[in-house]
């Protein structure tokens, strides 16, 4: 019975901490769309103004706004700035990737200028709603823990032959390189390591690349040119890559008195997950100068495969020795939350135009699903954790001769829930739209976006540990052409 508590206790710490975590819900659960350079520019508040693929991802019935075929492409260039404060010192890291966060076809067809049904849409876009680029790095000198403390408050009790089986890739690999070890004295045996406790460079160094996107199939009806309705199928795709890793080493470089150097602990992710989802919506055109509307998407269902590994070296009396964990396997399945939009437009005559959104989701309601494993303690501390959240979009377009300049600003709540502040996101943009001839268009923006979390590199139980600070500031370029015909 000891030894099955164990496994179960050693699996859930696996997956709380980095393979099936509630950090893990919280990333997938996450929208920041990276569609057009027109959404981008406009803060992405396009939810009752239309006419843009990123639009219908947000409210399908903004593809009743056409009126005429109409093929995009978007090329995209992001830069990832991370800054990050670890026990009073700072590190800074950045990742730079080009992309194609939109590609769409849109064909429009008039029914009648004398029925209620006026026009009917149908449309096929690829949108990129997240972007797992990311590299953090982080370092200091920690006083008080290390994190093979936190191996051993897992172990006192056990002999070393459960090791293996009960914790195969953290604690039996520390244990193959000597970093936990078996000591007596008048009391009997028990485990100690020669690490020693704080007073150690610690730090992570992070690296992921990845995305998450949609594909969209959707229909929409005009109605009087008044109400548009809209609906659509939505294909979701995520792929994210990886390692993380953590390493600790003796200021001085070596222990005196243990004869410790440094050691480093390696993880390494791959995760593939396809899902789908369907999102309905509307937009009223109450008058010349206002129009409002509101969608509604339903929880996204992924099945995720994922491969996981670990790597332990130790450096100890300057000798130098390695242990590869065997490769884990998992398949699962990831339920990401509905979300509820609204949104309006006001027309300033014809020199221009404001727009709103306003999202709310509830993060805690994410769910992890298996059929052999049980999730319900995962699931009952990402409940726990993350709470209901607003988004706030404000976007404007003013006409400038024949082109277009557009602003945007959004603000995205804590997915901690309504009150906090930690993993909420700023963003600001703008954008120009120039006409080619009468059928293309040129689109370009560019968007900066900040946020700050915080992150324990480990539980250090009653020793304590600084959470490490990370300031995020992401600048984000979009080019779109726009052919119409």
């Amino acid at each position: 019975m000891k030894r099955i508590i164990t496994i179960v206790f050693s699996l859930f710490c696996i997956s709380a901490t980095f393979a099936q975590g509630s950090d893990d819900a919280c990333l997938f659960s996450q929208t920041f769309y990276q569609g057009t350079a027109k959404a981008l520019g406009m803060g992405n508040a396009l939810g009752a103004v239309g006419g843009d693929m990123t639009a219908i991802c947000i409210n399908p019935a903004g593809m009743g706004i056409y009126r005429n075929h109409e093929l995009t492409i978007t090329a995209g260039l992001l830069d990832n700035f991370q800054q990050s404060t670890y026990y009073g010192t700072s590190n800074n890291a950045n990742k730079f990737r080009m992309n194609l966060p939109s590609l769409s076809y849109v064909n429009a067809k008039q029914r009648s200028n004398f029925r209620p049904l006026r026009f009917t849409q149908f449309g096929i876009g690829l949108t990129r709603v997240n972007d797992y680029n990311i590299h953090t790095l982080s370092k200091g000198i920690n006083p008080t823990s290390s994190k093979i403390d936190n191996y051993l408050a897992q172990i006192n009790g056990y002999n070393p032959d459960e090791l293996q089986e009960a914790f195969p890739y953290t604690v039996f690999p520390a244990w193959s390189t000597y970093l936990v070890d078996l000591y007596e004295d008048e009391t009997g045996p028990y485990y100690s390591s020669p690490v020693p406790q704080g007073h150690l460079w610690q730090g992570q160094d992070s690296n992921f690349k990845g995305r998450s996107e949609e594909w969209t199939f959707a229909g929409s009806f005009n109605y009087f040119d008044k109400l548009y309705v809209g609906i659509s199928v939505n294909l979701a795709h995520i792929k994210r890559e990886g390692e993380r890793i953590f390493r600790e080493s003796h200021p001085d470089g070596t222990d005196p008195g243990s004869g410790f150097n440094q050691w480093s602990f390696t993880e390494s992710l791959r995760s593939t997950g396809w899902g789908g989802n369907a999102k309905v919506g509307f937009i009223y055109h109450a008058g010349p100068w206002f129009r409002f509307g509101g969608a509604f998407h339903s929880p996204t269902i992924y099945a995720f495969t994922e491969t996981w590994q670990t790597e332990t070296e130790s450096e100890i009396l300057s000798i130098t020795r390695k242990y590869i964990s065997p490769e884990s396997h998992y398949e699962y399945t990831f339920i990401k939350p509905m979300k509820w939009v609204g949104s309006m437009v006001f027309f300033i005559g014809q020199s221009g135009m404001v727009s709103f959104d306003a999202e709310y989701t509830n993060f805690g309601a994410a769910r992890f699903r298996a059929t052999d494993y049980d999730y319900d303690a995962l699931n009952d501390d990402i409940k726990a954790t993350y709470g209901k959240t607003f988004n706030f979009r404000l976007g404007s377009e003013w006409l400038l001769g024949s082109s277009y300049l557009r602003l945007g600003a959004a603000y995205y709540g804590s997915p901690l829930g309504l009150g906090k502040s930690d993993g909420s996101v700023k963003k600001a943009s703008i954008g120009i739209s120039v006409p080619i001839t009468f059928d293309v268009t040129f689109d370009f923006a560019y968007e900066l976006s900040h946020g700050l979390t915080q992150q324990c590199l480990y539980d250090a139980g009653t020793l304590g540990i600084e959470p490490v600070t990370h300031k995020a500031f992401r600048n984000n370029l979009a080019i779109t052409i726009k052919v119409r015909y």
